[in-house]
């Protein structure tokens, strides 16, 4: 392939240059330079991100002992060699062990700590999502062995948390048997992968990428694979595209035993501007083809717009971890949840090695804002000590000294929630 040769070879041992001196007083302003163009290239083709690799490679060399060029050329060598979902099963192997050996590089130069700028996601999560991808490349030839092969290749270079892992094997264990769990983002695609086919854990639940429904490949390999029962072949899901829409009631029939037949309708809004996006069309008939005979779930912290606009007003229930989808409105129950709360995992005192990733502290905020939607839910039924309880319990098990919250914006919010609910005088 092309692709394997528009880059320099780094090299077998990556810090062969370490030593080298920095003599040079225009790398700083070369390097903010090439930074400022990667960061800009968001949706552009891969060729753009080749010329300012170049430029990266040549500064990393230069000053081989700073992180954050080692971040950046592997961000630019990624975004090469997929610069979107859609190029995942034409994508090199080669240039994905590039990308790996660079983020492990400065995850090396960083004390496994970095603190520098990232392109969304920081270096661990880089490294799953190199790996990641190219297991999917195989999964797609269907070659499970290979697939198995890069997923270990991210656990072996870091990619993998124990604590996280843990999390989404509740997130799994949340499912009923056979059931489908429609996720957001790499972490959730790539770790959940990790548990069916390393660990092979909770293989019986379909697992499926909203943001991946979007590209052409994904929903015709689901398709093949029998996981996304829709269409007969490729060809019909080759036809959906992104359409105009207005906001508008859909309905969806209820084939299952529970409540009887019967009809869900709710307002479906445009999903993305004036549109709904394909992923959205996909799953919209997904829902009608499956008509309940089947449990579908969505992670929790999937958005509204990307679960049509079902919520726990209309048909979704919270289990804790995720909202399952039912034929009833308004169907969470809090007794089952505050049960469920206490089954939640705990943070160990003793591995708090999930704080040398951000994008690990804000998947594991996750188990903070369960508890604070049970805790709405309480006062949602005026039952406030309840309510207080709950957050009190969340204080206690997931304080701030040990999972620290991701972004001050939402301890922000979090604190404003607490005092708007819990602590107001008329809730006293």
């Amino acid at each position: 392939m092309i692709k394997r040769y528009l880059f320099f070879l780094l090299g077998v041992t990556i810090f062969s240059f370490v030593h080298a001196q920095n003599d040079s007083t225009d790398w700083q302003p070369a390097f903010d330079k090439a930074k400022k163009e990667i960061k800009e290239l968001a949706g552009q083709g891969a060729n753009e991100y080749a010329q300012v690799g170049r430029k990266l490679e040549a500064l990393a060399i230069k000053n081989p002992g700073y992180a954050e060029p080692w971040y950046f050329l592997g961000a630019a060598i990624d975004k090469f060699n997929t610069s979107s979902g859609e190029d995942i099963p034409t994508s090199s192997l080669s240039l994905a062990e590039k990308a790996s050996q660079c983020f492990s590089s400065c995850l090396a130069l960083s004390n496994n700590n970095y603190k520098g700028d990232v392109l969304l996601l920081d270096p661990h999560s880089k490294i799953l999502s190199v790996w990641g991808a190219q297991a999917y490349r195989f999964l797609n030839e269907q070659k499970t062995d290979s697939a198995i092969w890069c997923l270990q290749q991210a656990n072996k270079y870091g990619a993998i948390n124990a604590t996280v892992k843990d999390y989404f094997k509740q997130v799994l264990d949340e499912c009923s048997h056979g059931a489908y769990l429609f996720t957001n983002g790499d972490l959730y695609f790539y770790y959940l992968a990790y548990l069916q086919l390393v660990e092979n854990y909770r293989h019986d639940v379909h697992c499926i990428s909203l943001n991946f429904l979007n590209t052409k490949w994904y929903p015709e390999f689901l398709s093949k694979d029998s996981m996304l029962p829709l269409v007969k072949d490729g060809v019909e899901l080759a036809k959906i595209k992104d359409k105009k829409w207005k906001a508008r009631e859909v309905s969806i029939q209820n084939k299952s035993n529970v409540s009887g037949d019967s009809l869900i309708s709710w307002t479906l809004k445009p999903t993305n501007g004036e549109y709904l996006l394909r992923a959205d069309i996909i799953l919209q008939k997904f829902i009608e083809y499956n008509a309940f005979q089947k449990d579908i779930f969505f992670a929790a912290d999937v958005p509204q717009n990307m679960r049509l606009f079902l919520n726990e007003g209309n048909y979704l229930q919270l289990r804790g971890l995720t909202l399952k989808l039912v034929p009833k409105t308004n169907a969470s129950s809090l007794s089952f949840l505050e049960n469920r709360l206490a089954e939640l995992n705990e943070l160990s005192v003793d591995d708090t090695s999930f704080l040398c990733s951000r994008d690990n502290i804000q998947v594991l905020n996750n188990y903070r804002f369960a508890y604070v939607e049970v805790a709405s839910l309480a006062i949602r039924e005026k039952r406030l000590t309840s309510a207080k309880n709950i957050m009190l319990f969340e204080r206690q098990k997931y304080p701030e000294s040990l999972l620290p919250f991701f972004a001050e914006a939402t301890k922000k919010w979090f604190q404003d929630f607490m005092q708007k609910n819990l602590n107001s005088p008329e809730n006293k």
